[in-house]
């Protein structure tokens, strides 16, 4: 098991090294953030600075984690040159990844905005976030080193074989989706061709646009952060994908969101492709089936206590959000053929 930062003198000092940052100050701080790294705060003689340091289960031995890890930076300093709020680690070079003895390290440099809670976010965010994404997706931009990611459809034999443990392990609504296994079955069975269809067009763009991955500072202004899912996707596709989220289909969906950024999307020159709006809807609810699957791996699992219980939580957000969308389905994509080109 690696040390963590706060332990290990030595890495702090090669890394302030590495990356010029100069003589650390007081003491390291372990800040909030990060769903699953662990995040601090750095004061030297240069300045302030945020280091993440990648989970332990980060298999470094292998080439193309590495390579993917830097690739995904290298996009967000892209963005950024092109006027996009993103924030970047600091290379040496073009290498963003630092790796010390094993142990992965990403240095940014420290901001002083904050994530706004789900419950606080108000038309003023949604608009903002509807704006970077038509932003990004018109840049268009081109990083060589993002290896275009192959996405893999579900099969209806794993659906089957995981809801039959889930049963047999009582994991949360495992009676639920045994009920519902046909839906699920026919959501696995329109996931291949609407992949299919949305591969059609692709941009790079951020791919994880959740309100924890946006830092807003007091003028209200956003900050783009946590681009570990990078990646060429259909821009139809992230859009409403955000959308859903902002509006809160794992929760309590509010329509308002969802169709302001769609609105402020399409009036700062974003276009929606009427075509790829069916195949989006089916590709989102093949991307949440899969997420499903995931966590009931993980929530079955039989040593790591604190695994399963993230498991069995995101379990329950993943019911929740396919149960609305197939009371919304026919409603939203009405919504979003009216604003389509």
């Amino acid at each position: 098991m690696s040390k963590s930062l706060a332990e290990n003198p030595d890495h702090l000092e090669r890394l302030c090294e590495l990356l010029d940052l100069g003589t650390p100050r007081g003491t390291l701080h372990r800040v909030s953030g990060g769903f699953h790294h662990s995040m601090w705060r750095l004061t030297t003689a240069a300045g302030c600075f945020a280091v993440k340091q990648l989970a332990a289960d980060m298999d470094f031995a292998n080439p193309a984690v590495i390579a993917r890890l830097n690739a995904t930076e290298l996009t967000a300093g892209e963005f950024a040159a092109r006027g996009v709020p993103a924030l970047s680690s600091l290379p040496v070079g073009r290498q963003h990844l630092q790796l010390l003895d094993g142990s992965g390290y990403l240095v940014y440099p420290w901001t002083g905005a904050a994530a706004c809670h789900r419950n606080r976010v108000g038309e003023h965010h949604a608009i903002v976030v509807a704006r970077t994404l038509a932003h990004m997706h018109r840049s268009d931009i081109d990083v060589p080193e993002l290896v275009e990611l192959a996405d893999f459809p579900v099969t209806a034999e794993r659906v089957v074989d995981l809801v039959q443990l889930a049963r047999q392990r009582n994991v949360r609504h495992a009676r639920i989706l045994e009920e519902r296994l046909d839906d699920i079955l026919r959501i696995v069975e329109y996931h291949a061709p609407a992949l299919r269809q949305l591969g059609k067009r692709q941009v790079i763009s951020h791919g994880d646009l959740d309100h924890k991955n946006i830092l807003w500072d007091d003028a209200g202004q956003p900050l783009l952060i946590d681009w570990e899912s990078a990646r060429r996707l259909n821009p139809t596709y992230e859009l409403l994908l955000e959308a859903l989220d902002w509006g809160g289909i794992t929760a309590h969906f509010r329509a308002k969101p969802f169709t302001t950024i769609l609105r402020a999307y399409v009036e700062a020159g974003g276009v929606i492709a009427e075509e790829m709006i069916p195949a989006s809807s089916d590709a989102i609810q093949g991307a949440w089936v899969n997420w499903l699957l995931y966590n009931i791996g993980r929530a079955i699992g039989l040593k790591d206590t604190r695994q399963r219980a993230i498991g069995s939580g995101q379990v329950d957000l993943v019911v929740s959000a396919l149960l609305r969308m197939e009371k919304q389905k026919e409603r939203l994509t009405g919504i979003a053929m009216s604003y389509a080109s």
